[in-house]
């Protein structure tokens, strides 16, 4: 392969793989039940609070008391604690199967594209050429 096709073809699969960075594969999903019935269940890595003032908070490990929702702030790490009548619902990140496998098999079409113009390319150039002489 010339030099400029694996330069171009380098520069293709890191433009890609740059792009799939930018749409998450992550979803906000609400946790099944009321904030009432989330008392004393398993610790939420990671959580928005949706408070009935129509204000959100992100949290870290986050955990349900009979008469508080308690977590850690991003930046800086603070501990916060809010009323459970204050907060409206729970969202928990989690994995999107969908948008992942979507983005999985969108990357894998661009760089076989990106690839198969790249040999039709150099094909192209080199079915022109005038082949070498000889040797007796």
């Amino acid at each position: 392969m010339h030099p400029a096709a694996r330069s171009s073809l380098r520069r293709a699969t890191c433009a890609a793989l740059l792009l799939t960075q930018l749409s998450a594969c992550m979803t906000w999903r609400p946790v099944p039940g009321s904030v009432a019935q989330q008392t004393g269940a398993e610790p939420i890595s990671r959580a928005r609070l949706r408070l009935r003032s129509g204000g959100e908070v992100t949290l870290r490990d986050v955990t349900v008391s009979r008469d508080s929702v308690i977590g850690s702030t991003q930046s800086p790490s603070e501990r916060r604690a809010f009323p459970v009548a204050d907060v409206a619902s729970i969202d928990q990140r989690k994995l999107s199967v969908g948008r992942t496998t979507a983005l999985v098999v969108g990357t894998a079409a661009a760089i076989t594209f990106v690839a198969a113009g790249l040999a039709v390319r150099d094909f192209g150039n080199s079915i022109n050429a005038v082949p070498a002489p000889r040797v007796p």
